[in-house]
């Protein structure tokens, strides 16, 4: 498996080779949309994938000194030159892909803690919970891709009482809380803005 591929090519690399040897805990995979990203608290040295789908891999995106072969369901990246990833998408594809298992290592041989998501197709705001609320309800969005996130609080009379989000945020399933203890009782209006999405909902507050 990968292990064994990092740990051979640690002991063929030579020692004065500059490679990142600290420790990595924890790397998650976001796939779907036709690509394949990563997020990791650390360098890693090679990742295997078992998968399930009738896939392509189009493109590669790993750095010059990174290999990937694909066969029979299972996917293999790893670096024959002790370099680090540079870029957040690893390979993009045609296809269905489903991820049934996955190992990651970093220098050390380690294996580490990896997490993967499959990403939303579509942007989404979903309804509100509990609405009615008090104080507190949590507004749960949906991203298919890396996007500039507006989510903000509006009273009755259109007037922004509350910021929630505002900034870039990664692809994914996301979810905010919003505390109105210090506001009165009535309807406010979530509404939720990116690029190619916006969408308003109306939301009770009962004290």
């Amino acid at each position: 498996d990968i292990l064994d591929i990092v740990t051979l090519i640690n002991l063929i690399l030579p020692d004065e080779l500059a490679r990142n040897t600290g420790t990595t805990n924890e790397t998650t995979l976001y796939y779907g949309n036709g690509k394949m990203r990563y997020s990791a608290d650390g360098d890693i040295a090679g990742i295997q994938l078992e998968v399930m789908g009738d896939y392509n891999i189009t493109e590669n995106h790993l750095p010059e000194g990174w290999e990937l072969t694909y066969k029979e369901g299972t996917i293999i990246l790893y670096s024959l030159d002790g370099s680090s990833l540079t870029n957040k998408t690893l390979f993009e594809y045609t296809g269905d892909l489903t991820i049934e298992s996955a190992i990651v290592a970093d220098w050390n041989d380690s294996r580490i803690n990896v997490n993967y998501i499959l990403l939303p197709k579509e942007y989404n705001l979903s309804n509100a919970y509990p609405n009615p609320f008090n104080p507190t309800t949590t507004l749960s969005f949906d991203l298919p891709e890396e996007s500039e996130v507006s989510l903000s609080i509006y009273n009755i009379q259109g007037r922004e009482v509350a910021t929630l989000v505002n900034g870039n945020i990664e692809a994914g399933y996301h979810n905010v809380t919003w505390n109105a203890n210090q506001y009165s009782s009535g309807i406010y209006f979530v509404q939720m803005i990116t690029r190619d999405y916006i969408k308003t909902q109306k939301i009770m507050l009962v004290k």
